[in-house]
């Protein structure tokens, strides 16, 4: 299964979590928290965890690497093993609360390395609200599954 077929299936899914209502934004927590561990938790394990049921949905698992722990950036590190055997490695880096990519790529055999030839970044929106964080993982995946 190619790098991009594999990014078709997980649009398929993600675009069911997109059509589905996410938690309204409480307008009145318009600033991002000065404690990137907040926005991880309250935010992006939030968006994964509506991805996560999706995914599931489709026959595919998503799990966090919880051996994994960034002290800088507080990203986490997810694992997904495609439906039919492939895996991929869906790593969330940068520095809060300035930048935030998405690097999805084949996953190693060592779980500490990263494969650049097979791999794509998505550049995100760091936002408190779940759904632009969504709709930014949803785009900029539809972006290269066309390329």
């Amino acid at each position: 299964m190619t790098l991009t077929s594999q990014l078709d299936e997980l649009l398929i899914a993600l675009r069911q979590t997109h059509a589905r209502l996410l938690a309204p934004m409480d307008h009145q927590q318009l600033l991002l928290p000065t404690d990137p561990e907040i926005f991880v938790e309250d935010v992006l394990h939030y968006v994964m965890d509506e991805w996560r049921s999706d995914l599931l949905k489709e026959g595919h698992t998503l799990e966090e690497v919880t051996s994994w722990k960034d002290p800088v950036s507080h990203y986490p590190r997810f694992e997904l093993r495609v439906n039919g055997g492939a895996t991929l490695d869906l790593l969330f880096t940068g520095s809060y609360p300035e930048t935030l990519f998405l690097h999805v790529g084949k996953t190693m055999a060592n779980k500490n390395q990263f494969s650049d030839a097979q791999s794509v970044q998505v550049p995100l929106r760091v936002s408190n609200d779940p759904n632009a964080l969504l709709f930014s993982i949803l785009g900029g995946l539809k972006d290269l599954a066309k390329a």
